[in-house]
């Protein structure tokens, strides 16, 4: 899928199993409202116990539409702008359905 970032191939010994190894999911949304405000971008990344990384999984960036990008407030809107990240969710062919 063109929208994802492979990550490169981890080493055998970063996928060791480990009870206390983390799974971090960090999502992006065009606001703080769950039941209002839209998902941008979903990242995972899995570290060890010290929080070495181990594993840095997919980057998924999610479609939205103009109208919903535009319901943002002024800081994402200007933050998202200038990182680029509004550009790659217009550009997104993935969408939440």
């Amino acid at each position: 899928m063109s929208d994802t970032q492979a990550a490169p191939a981890p080493s055998d010994k970063a996928l060791e199993k480990n009870d206390l190894n983390l799974i971090w999911i960090d999502c992006e949304m065009t606001g703080l409202d769950p039941e209002g405000d839209r998902l941008m971008e979903i990242a995972v990344i899995a570290t060890s116990p010290d929080l070495a990384r181990r594993v840095e999984g997919p980057v998924v960036v999610v479609h939205q539409n103009d109208e919903q990008l535009a319901k943002m407030g002024a800081w994402k809107q200007g933050t998202h702008g200038r990182s680029g990240q509004t550009a790659k969710v217009k550009a997104s062919t993935l969408t939440e359905a």
